[in-house]
């Protein structure tokens, strides 16, 4: 579905049933939601599907043409089963770029007599690729592959114009909007499907998912005599990532291969080989892949000195991991690390660190993020805060949406918690009507009734109507009176966005917007304004402010947004 199609449809779309008969399945989803309700993440949704509809395969193998910013993939086929076929460096591939330049990756083993080679296509042209082989079935094979213009949006990577930003491969700017899907890859969660097409209809660009089956447990990973890879479990996480790759190619997957298992990880620092295989082979597996980043594990105390017990776990472990993942790393996928609540991030200095990743509480004022960006030259992420299932703030829809803007407007980003996706869903043993709220389950058609991503969708809608991206504003709380749990501001010289955030309680996990109309006063040169209500997605009549003091007065309660864009520069 191209963009004029659909820009056609909307404008015809009154009432707003055609639209929705148009879209339909997806309204099966929503069944629970009002009409009214449904037009904006519907409309979303069908955004999302032509930035895939023109390319339904984005892996591609043989004699096919790869997409630019896709996945080609060389399929070798042994004449009998190797006896070690996980052996290090047993199957390489050297993919020769058409400026010339060489690639060397691992080949990974696929059961049978199949190993795979995966290049992700980042230049258009002719590309050729030549096997190095112990196997002399293998040794000499060649080929040759077209790599053909595309919309994919690519890699993401840190923005050049913006050290604190992302930016996709074809020079979009990545809207970053979190969601915490721990358990989307692992094989027993059957509903898998139905979260990440919800996931994407209510907004989210990034899923945070780890390769555990337990949660402190990725034994799964392993065959059952622990000497080989489980190559099933794989398969599947595989087969996930790639309905996603090929539905939803600009969602992000930040994949945590040794989830929250500190044994593992500690076996790895001991030189445990199939501890080390587990990076190995993922990096082999799916790092060519546009989607993925990595994230080595999950909620760990990070220490420097004594002993590893629970959550803790030296420093030294990360970095040997990490470091060996960036030798080996042929595509330029990022990593980072995650650890426990309330202490920071400990590899802000480290040159493998590609973000600061962090866990905290409360974070509307956004000021951790303030703080990271001051000792950071990365993109800063608030990756865990509260869970509207799990710390559960009381007035969820207002807390997350709050979150979102503040973040954003202190220049990083955040995750939203929804289900307790860090646990099994016990979907063969509850009743039909029974709220349970941990697993993966949609955002929508899940046994709890969530609101807290209710909104996100129209940060979408606000960066896409103004066709304003973050890149190169500063967050600029001073220049709206220094209180940043009641105003929030970034800006340059052109525009400022203001967030209004007029709570009625001091306390975040308390606080709904009141039901006071919000207003400040500014000197200002000359500008338009506009304002956005971040709770509906609507925008106010643009109006002119002349130069001076200026009381401005949002049009009613709640919190909102105004999008200033000034005639001359603001010193």
């Amino acid at each position: 579905m191209s963009i004029n199609i659909l820009t056609e449809i909307i404008s015809v779309a009154n009432p707003v049933e055609n639209l929705l008969t148009f879209l339909y399945p997806y309204n099966k989803y929503m069944k629970h939601r009002t009409t009214k309700n449904l037009f904006i993440p519907m409309l979303f949704l069908a955004v999302t599907f032509c930035w895939s509809g023109a390319y339904a395969q984005v892996v591609t193998s043989g004699n096919e043409d790869a997409p630019l910013r896709g996945v080609y993939e060389v399929i070798l086929v042994t004449k009998q089963a190797p006896i070690n076929p996980f052996k290090s460096n047993l199957v390489q591939v050297t993919f020769t770029k058409p400026d010339g330049k060489e690639v060397k990756v691992d080949a990974f083993y696929d059961g049978g007599s199949v190993f795979r080679a995966r290049a992700y296509c980042g230049i258009p042209g002719d590309w050729t690729w030549f096997c190095n082989s112990e196997d002399t079935s293998l040794m000499g094979k060649h080929g040759k592959f077209t790599v053909a213009e595309s919309d994919l949006p690519g890699k993401l990577r840190q923005d050049p114009a913006d050290q604190y930003q992302f930016i996709f491969d074809n020079g979009d700017w990545f809207l970053h909007i979190g969601e915490t899907g721990y358990r989307y890859l692992t094989n027993t969660e059957r509903k898998w499907k139905s979260y990440i097409d919800q996931a994407v209809l209510m907004g989210a660009t990034k899923i945070r998912t780890w390769f555990c089956q337990g949660r402190h447990d990725v034994q799964i990973l392993f065959s059952d005599d622990g000497n080989s890879m489980n190559l099933g479990y794989w398969k599947e996480m595989d087969r996930r990532l790639t309905y996603a790759l090929e539905q939803y190619p600009r969602l992000q997957f930040q994949l945590i291969p040794y989830g929250e298992d500190t044994e593992e990880l500690k076996r790895y620092a001991n030189g445990d080989k199939m501890a080390k295989l587990i990076a190995h082979y993922a990096q082999a597996r799916f790092s060519a892949y546009p989607n993925v980043q990595w994230c080595i594990s999950n909620d760990r105390e990070i220490i420097t000195e004594g002993e590893e017990s629970g959550r803790k776990l030296h420093a030294s472990t990360i970095h040997q991991i990490a470091q060996d993942m960036v030798g080996r790393e042929p595509w330029g996928t990022m990593i980072t690390n995650h650890q426990s609540r309330f202490t920071g991030y400990q590899f802000i200095d480290a040159k493998w660190s590609d973000i600061t990743t962090l866990e905290d509480l409360d974070q509307v004022s956004g000021e951790l993020i303030l703080q990271y960006r001051e000792k950071s030259n990365k993109p800063v992420v608030n990756d865990e805060d509260r869970y509207e299932t799990y710390r559960q703030p009381e007035h969820s829809r207002y807390f997350f949406r709050r979150l979102m803007w503040a973040s954003l407007l202190s220049g990083g980003h955040a995750t939203y918690g929804g289900y307790r996706t860090y646990e099994a869903h016990p979907i063969d043993d509850i009743e039909k009507d029974t709220v349970d709220v941990r697993g993966i389950q949609g955002y929508y058609d899940g046994s709890a009734k969530l609101i807290g991503g209710n909104d996100f969708i129209h940060i979408h809608r606000f960066f896409q109507d103004s066709k304003l991206a973050l890149t190169g504003l500063t967050p600029d709380d001073d220049f709206v009176g220094g209180d940043p749990l009641q105003f929030k501001c970034i800006r340059d010289e052109n525009v400022c966005i203001i967030y209004f955030a007029n709570p009625d309680h001091p306390s975040p996990e308390n606080a709904n917007a009141s039901d006071k109309i919000p207003n400040i006063e500014l000197s200002i040169p000359g500008a338009t304004a506009k304002w956005f209500n971040p709770s509906t997605g609507k925008w106010s009549e643009e109006g002119k402010l002349l130069k001076g003091k200026q009381n401005l007065k949002a049009p009613s309660a709640g919190d909102w947004i105004i999008l200033l864009r000034f005639s001359s520069s603001t010193n």
